[in-house]
């Protein structure tokens, strides 16, 4: 795997899809896994130092490190804010890099720009049923595979 980091949106849950999810920016590179809000970095670690679970339900991703679980999904929650200009831009320009870089062109997420959207599950019957139409479950699955692979690539472990 190339050094050239790929860059995506998702959101971190505290805990296991809570009803209240932040935007982060998550980098991928084999030096480094990087996971950062607007106004904290939430992990800073090696890829050899981390364990990665991946719910078959929700798509979600757990990441395990020496200092703790870090939750990450493709979809954040139906009152969380959307991720700022300036963090769609930074994934933006990474994935623009990226994506001709011939040493990582096999990895879905260099082909990939997403910056996590949230789910219109609001605990309403309307709420359910837009989620359904939108795809939400499939998308949130999608994602969570696209972000496994390339952590995998970057020599994160399974858990």
């Amino acid at each position: 795997m190339s050094a050239t980091p790929m860059k995506i949106g998702l959101y971190h849950y505290a805990r296991m899809m809570t009803s209240k999810s932040t935007p982060v920016v998550v980098t991928i590179s084999p030096a480094r896994i990087h996971v950062a809000s607007t106004d904290e970095v939430l992990l800073d670690a090696v890829p050899g130092q981390l364990q990665l679970k991946m719910s078959k339900l929700s798509g979600a991703i757990t990441l395990m490190a020496p200092t703790g679980k870090l939750i990450l999904a493709g979809l954040g929650s139906a009152s969380a804010t959307a991720h700022t200009q300036q963090q769609e831009a930074e994934i933006r320009e990474a994935q623009h890099v990226v994506s001709n870089d011939p040493q990582v062109h096999h990895i879905e997420l260099s082909q990939l720009l997403w910056a996590g959207r949230t789910t219109s599950v609001d605990g309403t019957y309307r709420g359910g049923l837009s989620s359904i139409l939108d795809g939400d479950a499939a998308a949130q699955k999608r994602i969570g595979k696209v972000v496994r692979d390339a952590m995998l690539a970057a020599g994160v472990q399974v858990a």
